[in-house]
């Protein structure tokens, strides 16, 4: 059966490394990354949130799609909603998929050093700026707490990224 693997997380956590990696090591499977298609979008940098949720419509019939075709889809999505997670798991049960829910974490100095020393993309500097005006740090930290919490009250799993190779580990577990 066919599964869409949604690696949630705080952003720098890893999610969208781990995707690649993940997709890599799995022939077949898609790697829909909602912030990469956000960018294919005119304008999204001055309106990232409106963009990022028609892309997101966009993004679900696109997995819904691909799932119907029995492949896996890996999803590197931050997303703290619930209401927007059921989303997500609608589209896999439409397509006859699993879903497999996954908060990638990291200790809380190690998951700033990474998010301060991610190399700067179009994506990562527009991210940078709206963590900076929201409230920096202490936003991403809380977000962080916010998806704990929300694996805890879903059952999802949830993976330490200090060790790569264990991460990719556990992540593959997930589908076997």
């Amino acid at each position: 059966m066919p599964a869409l693997l949604h690696l949630n997380g705080p952003s720098g956590v890893g999610k969208s490394t781990l995707a690649r990696a993940h997709a890599a090591a799995h022939p077949g499977t898609l790697l829909c990354d909602i912030d990469e298609l956000r960018s294919w979008v005119s304008g999204w940098e001055d309106d990232f949130i409106g963009t990022g949720e028609a892309v997101r419509a966009s993004a679900l019939a696109l997995l819904t799609a691909y799932l119907g075709t029995g492949r896996d889809v890996v999803l590197p999505q931050l997303i703290v909603t619930p209401a927007q997670v059921e989303r997500f798991e609608a589209a896999a049960a439409a397509a006859g998929a699993t879903y497999v829910g996954v908060v990638l974490d990291a200790a809380p100095d190690v998951l700033l050093q990474r998010l301060h020393a991610r190399p700067v993309t179009p994506v990562t500097a527009v991210v940078a700026r709206i963590i900076e005006e929201r409230g920096g740090d202490a936003l991403v930290l809380e977000g962080r707490e916010q998806l704990l919490q929300l694996a805890a009250e879903k059952g999802w799993t949830v993976i330490d990224t200090s060790d790569r190779d264990a991460a990719l580990a556990g992540l593959a577990r997930l589908r076997r």
